[in-house]
């Protein structure tokens, strides 16, 4: 394990937050893969994906709030200096490389199912593959969108924000899968031109690959690109 210490935490939204950490010079990651991380060793250990880009000089990690979670519960009372541990070995399927390349690019996330996202968005390299870049981003609450609201409109993408539970809320609130039914994401389901990356709970995951499943999109791996990924590791608690 890795010993990391706390730079930063920002808390957002009664459900979200996030944690900076130093990076250790010899560390290596591909944007959108995910790491194990720890508050102590050998303590309860959560999939993570780091939301900084490979090539920033700190890991950064978008988290729920669990109170009584075994890791969350405590890492969400953080602050700066105090130690986090990371696992050496990153992994994960929301990578470029396993899926194929050109055209235009959907990034599908709920809650913090954008963290990969965000790692991939800040890697310049994504930007030479695609035509398009298109995010839609569902929270339950607005200002869970807080967090990167700022960094994603500045960004050259298309960002569709919704959120699905917030009676103020005047944008989108109907879920993704409904609007990608009705046409409203991803109008031309063209698998030759369009590429989808999926990354939220295991059942917006299965209903999305279903759907493309059934519409003749290939799902990629770490052995052949396909025409959409998801990602399997999620935070729980």
């Amino acid at each position: 394990m890795i010993k990391l210490i706390v730079t930063q935490v920002q808390h957002y939204s009664e459900s979200m937050f996030r944690i900076r950490t130093n990076r250790p010079n010899s560390f290596r990651f591909t944007a959108g893969e995910f790491v194990m991380i720890s508050c102590r060793e050998n303590s309860v250990k959560r999939a993570y994906s780091m939301t900084s880009g490979p090539g920033d000089d700190y890991l950064e990690f978008l988290s729920i709030k669990v109170p009584n979670g075994p890791l969350t519960g405590e890492l969400s009372k953080y602050e700066p200096g105090d130690s986090l541990y990371l696992n050496e070995r990153t992994t994960g399927t929301l990578t470029l490389a396993n899926i194929e390349l050109g055209g235009n690019l959907w990034l599908l996330a709920t809650g913090t199912g954008v963290a990969p996202f965000i790692s991939i968005l800040n890697d310049g390299y994504t930007y030479e593959q695609f035509d398009q870049i298109n995010l839609a981003w569902s929270v339950r609450k607005s200002l869970d969108l807080n967090v990167y609201n700022k960094m994603l409109d500045s960004l050259p993408i298309t960002f569709t924000p919704i959120v699905t539970q917030d009676k103020n809320w005047t944008g989108l609130n109907k879920r993704i899968t409904t609007m990608l039914s009705a046409g409203v994401l991803i109008p031309d389901l063209n698998p030759s031109e369009n590429k989808v990356m999926i990354c939220g709970s295991m059942g917006f995951n299965t209903d999305i690959k279903s759907m493309l499943s059934d519409w003749g999109w290939q799902e990629g791996n770490n052995k052949t690109a396909g025409t959409f990924v998801q990602e399997k590791a999620f935070v729980s608690k």
